[in-house]
């Protein structure tokens, strides 16, 4: 990928990951080995993540094997 098709692909990112974009860059020129701050979240996204992580321990998920059976074993549309 060339740096124009970099560029045009970071300048159609939403403004908030733009501005993450930014930071990580910013310190990147500092120091190359530096990671960023990380984003703070607002409080009720913090708190919706929190209530699907407890949602979602109560579900152990389905078998890979399984998927792929499914996955496999479907009509093509």
């Amino acid at each position: 990928m060339t740096k124009t098709e970099v560029r045009n692909q970071a300048l159609q990112l939403p403004g908030p990951e733009r501005l993450v974009l930014a930071e990580v860059l910013w310190a990147s020129i500092e120091d190359p080995n530096a990671a960023p701050e990380p984003v703070s979240l607002p409080q009720w996204q913090q708190d919706l993540l929190e209530e699907r992580l407890a949602h979602s321990q109560d579900d152990p998920g389905t078998l890979w094997e399984q998927v792929k059976g499914e996955i496999w074993s479907a009509d093509p549309v």
